[in-house]
């Protein structure tokens, strides 16, 4: 009886643990946060770097930023997280979060967007861990088979030279 309830105990406390840092309800609460700020602060208030931070990994937002700063770049012509060039708050209840299937050391999420007509289209989130977390690092718009190239070194250096070669 005693083994059965060591047993017991640990499943429970395995339970337990695994729920703290699960990678859906990491993409989840992101989005959740996220969609927010995006659909009723357009271009007015960025999203908290601390709060970014915590579900960004910084590579992904050391990159962004370094993008964003290039004068008329053509890496990133969206919103990187969403795909999108502005959002509705009408479409955040569509969002739907997928099941984290294993990539490469990391997880991949499938994400449900929202969009006009009670429609939505399909995101995949690269997650890694860093800093003892799940967090997101890069992000593909599968409706539509696209990709930003933030982790393409060459794509970032053309894009410098040539907002070099306009100024």
């Amino acid at each position: 009886m005693r083994v059965l309830y060591v047993v017991l105990m640990m499943l429970a406390v395995t339970a337990c643990s695994s729920g703290r840092d699960n990678a859906e309800k990491r993409v989840s609460d992101f989005y959740t946060y996220y969609l927010d700020v995006f659909a009723n602060s357009p271009g007015k208030i960025k999203p908290a770097r601390e709060i970014m931070s915590d579900y960004i990994s910084h590579d992904t937002l050391t990159r962004i930023d370094i993008i964003s700063h290039i004068y008329e770049q053509e890496i990133i012509d969206t919103d990187y997280y969403t795909y999108a060039q502005d959002y509705s708050a009408d479409w955040i209840p569509l969002l739907r979060v997928g099941k984290a299937k294993d990539y490469l050391g990391g997880k991949y999420v499938d994400v449900w967007l929202g969009c006009e007509n009670n429609q939505t289209y399909k995101i995949g989130v690269y997650m890694r861990k860093e800093d003892g977390k799940w967090k997101i690092y890069r992000i593909k718009n599968i409706t539509d088979g696209y990709e930003h190239y933030i982790f393409d070194a060459h794509a970032i250096e053309k894009a410098k030279q040539h907002a070099a070669d306009i100024k």
